[in-house]
């Protein structure tokens, strides 16, 4: 069992399977928020929002990784932003989880729905027809933890998985001791 899981995880962090898991991810992570908020009325706040953005960037990212996939520094230094990106949309939805738990105030835009700002001609009718999305507003859990809760675990493990997949080579540099990250002055060994 063991010796299956390294295989699969060897094979997963592998260019392109782990630039292909990384899109996956990413663009799935906006195509549930979308299915939520379009077929289950899970109206967003603005922090909402701004989790958004980090999955599109690395949808993105994950691309040009696709596309550069045989320029190994290319592909290690998109992952690594990948990674960046996962990580700061975790430290957003951990901001998120406080607002919703009343640990620290939320943001100036939290009661103020970004989308009524397109409409500059009508805004006071639709300012006053729209229900205002407050980001301390729980209005979707599932076991327990709510959106912003689940994305803290989902950016974080999928932060790691990008770091870990940039720098697969490093992880046997003992077998392989040619990866210039670990060894950086081309010695075959760390310092």
């Amino acid at each position: 069992m063991c010796r299956f899981i390294t295989l699969l995880l060897t094979k997963l962090l592998a260019m392109p399977d782990a630039t292909l898991a990384i899109f996956a991810a990413a663009t799935g992570s906006l195509f549930v928020a979308y299915i939520a908020e379009n077929f289950f009325d899970v109206q967003p706040c603005i922090l909402c929002i701004y989790q958004r953005i980090p999955f599109a960037v690395v949808s993105a990212l994950s691309i040009i990784a696709l596309i550069f996939r045989d320029n190994d520094k290319m592909v290690r230094t998109v992952l690594s932003l990948c990674a960046l990106a996962f990580f700061i949309n975790a430290g957003i939805a951990i901001f998120h989880s406080g607002v919703e738990l009343h640990w620290w105030a939320g943001t100036d835009e939290c009661g103020v729905n970004p989308l009524v700002l397109k409409q500059i001609a009508n805004l006071r009718e639709v300012l006053l027809k729209t229900p205002l999305v407050s980001c301390d507003a729980i209005n979707f859990t599932l076991f327990g933890l709510t959106m912003a809760n689940w994305n803290i675990l989902a950016s974080f493990g999928l932060g790691l998985f990008s770091l870990l997949a940039a720098f697969r080579s490093c992880l046997n540099w003992a077998k392989q001791p040619s990866c210039s990250v670990c060894c950086p002055c081309g010695t075959d060994t760390p310092d």
